[in-house]
């Protein structure tokens, strides 16, 4: 009798620690899910930036360019 009673404790003690793990993967998912969703959004936001800025520079480009000295047509 005593064996069965150390069996049904054993393997509630092991029930109890899968839940456990059990838990704390579903956790960790959750975690890893918004890190990657952030982590996707910060790409996206660096890459608009480095777009803007490229947008930027070429309309600067563009500024000088038109401003720079040209000689003059004759007729």
């Amino acid at each position: 009798m005593l064996d069965i009673n150390a069996l049904f404790a054993e393997a509630k003690h092991y029930h109890a620690k899968l839940v456990n793990i059990r838990k704390e993967m579903l956790m960790l998912h959750e975690k890893t899910s918004k890190l990657k969703k952030r982590a996707l959004k910060l790409q996206q936001k660096r890459q608009k930036e480095e777009l803007e800025r490229e947008q930027q520079r070429e309309k600067e480009f563009e500024r000088e360019k038109q401003l720079t000295a040209r000689p003059a047509k004759r007729t």
